[in-house]
C-alpha cells in the first residue's frame, strides 16, 4: 500500500529510514574441527545400499545441526529453525570430509545404521548464515531497530505487515535520528526478518524481539502498535478531531529483557483528516522519543535495565478503533 504524505513533513524520511543505514556483517563464532552424527534408516525392498546412503545424509544433517547450534547458541537456533532448514537440507554441500565410526546393516530388523565423524567448511557455513540474515557474533552497541504495527483510519486495510509505511514508525525513527540515534529502517529489516517473528515480538515475545536484533545487528529493538481514529467532526466549522495512540516496548538484544515500555497519545483538530493524523502521530512520537532516548543512554552506560516510568493514561479507544 502506498500513502501520499505531505512531502515537506515525511518525504525525505522514507528514504533515510528505509535504506540510508545499513547493517553490519559480524564475525561468526568459530566452528569446531570435528562433529559427529548418527542415523538409522529402515530398508525398503531389500535395498541396503539406498538405505545406507540415506542414513549417511541424515547423519551429516545431525552433525550440521550440532555445529549450527554451537555457533549461534540455543535460543537463536530455536527461533531461526525456518531459516536454518535451507542449510540443513544441503548439509552434504558443506562437508569437507567424513569417515565412518560405525556402520551396520541389521538383517533381522532390516535397517541400516551409521555413525559418522565429519568436518565442515567453516567459511561456507558462515557465509550461508550471513546470507540468511542469521547473525551469530556480537551486535552493534549503537543501533536501534524500530517496527510498529499501525492501523490508520485514513488508509485502506492491508493483509501484510510489510505492505505499509507506518506514519508512527517513520516519525519515531526520524525523531530518534535527529537526536543522533542510528536507526535500522524497515526496508532493510524486511529482507532479514519474517512477518511472523515481527508480529510475535509486537505481542510481547522477547525471544522474537531478540531474534530481530541479532539478525539486524542492533543492540536495542523497539516494537509496538499504533492506531489513529476520528474522534469527532464539527460540521459547521468543518473541523475534524483526530487522535493518535502509540504504544511501544524497548528490548535489549543481548539480554533478551525489557528496557522500557511507554504509551503516548495526541489529539489534533484540523480541516483535513490526514493532516490532523500526521500532526497527531508526529507529536505522540516526539513525546515517545523524549522518554526513550534517556533510557537508551542509561541502559548502555550501566548495562542494566533502565527504570520504566508509569505510563500515562490515554483516553479510552473503542474496539472499533483497534
Amino acid at each position: 500500500m502506498t500513502r501520499c504524505f505531505p512531502s515537506l513533513l515525511l518525504g525525505f524520511w522514507f528514504f533515510s529510514v528505509g535504506g540510508f543505514f545499513s547493517t553490519e556483517v559480524f564475525a561468526q563464532k568459530k566452528m569446531g574441527d570435528v562433529y559427529q552424527g548418527s542415523a538409522t534408516v529402515q530398508v525398503k525392498g531389500g535395498d541396503y545400499v539406498a538405505a545406507r546412503e540415506k542414513a549417511v545424509d541424515l547423519a551429516l544433517k545431525n552433525g550440521m545441526e550440532e555445529a549450527l547450534q554451537e555457533m549461534i547458541g540455543d535460543e537463536e537456533f530455536e527461533v531461526s529453525q525456518r531459516d536454518l532448514r535451507k542449510i540443513l537440507r544441503r548439509s552434504s554441500h558443506y562437508v569437507k570430509s567424513y569417515r565412518f565410526l560405525e556402520a551396520y546393516d541389521d538383517m533381522v530388523n532390516q535397517a541400516s545404521e551409521v555413525r559418522l565423524e565429519m568436518r565442515f567448511f567453516p567459511s561456507a557455513v558462515s557465509q550461508a548464515l550471513a546470507g540468511l540474515g542469521v547473525i551469530t557474533g556480537p551486535v552493534s552497541e549503537s543501533k536501534v531497530a524500530v517496527l510498529i504495527n499501525e492501523k490508520s483510519f485514513t488508509a485502506a486495510p492491508v493483509t501484510s505487515f510489510w505492505d505499509i509505511f507506518p506514519i508512527s514508525e517513520t516519525q519515531l525513527a526520524k525523531n530518534l535520528m535527529e537526536e543522533g540515534i542510528e536507526v535500522i529502517g524497515r526496508e532493510r529489516l524486511r529482507e532479514m526478518v519474517s512477518e511472523t517473528t515481527v508480529l510475535n515480538a509486537i505481542k510481547g515475545d522477547l525471544k522474537s524481539a531478540r531474534s530481530i536484533g541479532l539478525k539486524a545487528g542492533a543492540d536495542i529493538v523497539i516494537v509496538g502498535t499504533a492506531v489513529s481514529s476520528l474522534r469527532g467532526t464539527n460540521v459547521k466549522e468543518g473541523i475534524k478531531t483526530v487522535q493518535a495512540n502509540i504504544s511501544v516496548k524497548v528490548v535489549s538484544t543481548l539480554e533478551s529483557s525489557l528496557i522500557a515500555a511507554k504509551a503516548e497519545f495526541s489529539t489534533i483538530k484540523h480541516e483535513q483528516a490526514l493532516q490532523a493524523e500526521l500532526e497527531a502521530f508526529d507529536i505522540a512520537s516526539k513525546k515517545l522519543a523524549d522518554f526513550l532516548i534517556p533510557s537508551f543512554h542509561r541502559y548502555r552506560e550501566k548495562g542494566i535495565e533502565a527504570p520504566v516510568k508509569k505510563v500515562p493514561e490515554a483516553p479510552p479507544l473503542s474496539m472499533s478503533d483497534m
